[in-house]
């Protein structure tokens, strides 16, 4: 069985009771044809069913590509950069630019307290007496609030907390 669908979103009815005397040339209505020749088909398309097939080779290959560069970046940031970044660090804050810069920090008192805050760990004299940044974990080197990967995390928290609590009321 078949059957003809209408193309016009309006209706024949419609159609004719548009007076176009009263409408512009410039916004003239078309002639429309009330039905169109498009034939539909009664019968049910075929059942089609999900057959997973293998990626493409060139997919895989760049994954790997990007999983070895990942792997190649992270090596040379823990063995290369970090460790050679703190030594002159260290060097620089026992007798350096830094420690010159944390001493004038020191005798300008309460002038900057922005900067005074952000180095309140190098400024204290008590170095053992820092507080962990995540108090419910164990006291450990990472467990600093300098540490990037621990205020990224609780970013990414706060982030989650803040879309959760927004979706609940909104």
């Amino acid at each position: 069985m078949t059957a003809f669908i209408p193309t016009s979103p309006i209706s024949s009815s419609a159609a004719l009771a548009i007076n176009t005397a009263q409408i512009p040339t410039l916004f003239a209505v078309p002639q429309m044809q009330p039905f169109s020749s498009l034939l539909v088909a009664d019968e049910s398309p075929a059942i089609q069913t999900f057959d997973p097939i293998m990626p493409d080779t060139t997919t895989l290959i760049g994954f790997g590509i990007l999983t070895i560069l990942c792997g190649v970046s992270w090596f040379v940031w823990s063995e290369q950069v970090v460790p050679v970044s703190r030594t002159k660090l260290a060097i620089s804050k026992s007798r350096g630019d830094v420690k010159e810069y944390l001493e004038d920090l020191k005798q300008e008192g309460d002038e900057r307290p922005v900067e005074q805050w952000l180095f309140a760990d190098w400024l204290r004299e008590n170095k053992s007496a820092k507080l962990p940044a995540i108090p419910f974990l164990k006291k450990a080197k990472w467990n600093s609030g300098d540490n990037p990967v621990v205020v990224t995390a609780a970013i990414m928290m706060l982030g989650i907390v803040v879309a959760s609590v927004s979706e609940r009321v909104i």
